[in-house]
């Protein structure tokens, strides 16, 4: 499945791999040299790079210590690749910041409350981007204002429970 051919500097790496289907994915598996060169064990975010198309896109662990990176159509299609076929991908480390700016409403009701400010610092940055997504839909000044104060009690409810949650570990 992989090639020998690898080309590797500091939070840049470059391989060849075969893409192959898992169910109806497309993804080729990244080898434990280079996946470790950007994290171990999880979800990393990387910049994949075929034929000069971008795509943000976290490299899955796969076990065995190497992980697997899917590619999407756009991606397929700039290679002229599909599966069994063997493509060059140009990964990095991507190191942007996913963090939506929290609204000026959002931010106030935040001050507000201690027990919102606390549940917002441990919720984990795709809630919070999924919520202020939710927030800022709504289309009527009553909805956005009636979204924000549920939200804020929903986003504290559930930090309260992961709190209270036993840790869950493998073993």
């Amino acid at each position: 499945m992989l090639a020998a051919a690898m080309a590797r500097e500091k939070n840049c790496a470059k391989f060849a791999a075969t893409i192959y289907k898992i169910g109806i994915n497309r993804c080729v598996s990244v080898p434990g040299e280079i996946a470790s060169q950007f994290g171990k064990g999880r979800y990393t975010p990387v910049v994949a790079i075929v034929r000069g198309i971008r795509l943000l896109t976290p490299l899955v662990p796969a076990g065995a210590g190497c992980s697997r990176l899917y590619l999407n159509s756009m991606m397929r299609k700039a290679a002229c690749a599909d599966a069994g076929d063997k493509i060059w991908i140009e990964l990095r480390a991507d190191h942007e910041s996913r963090e939506v700016a929290v609204p000026a409403d959002i931010s106030a009701a935040l001050r507000a409350s201690k027990a919102a400010q606390a549940a917002w610092s441990v919720t984990t940055p795709a809630l919070r981007r999924e919520f202020l997504r939710w927030v800022i839909a709504a289309k009527q000044p009553e909805t956005r204002a009636r979204r924000v104060r549920r939200g804020l009690k929903t986003v504290a409810a559930r930090a309260e429970r992961k709190q209270k949650a036993p840790a869950r570990g493998r073993g």
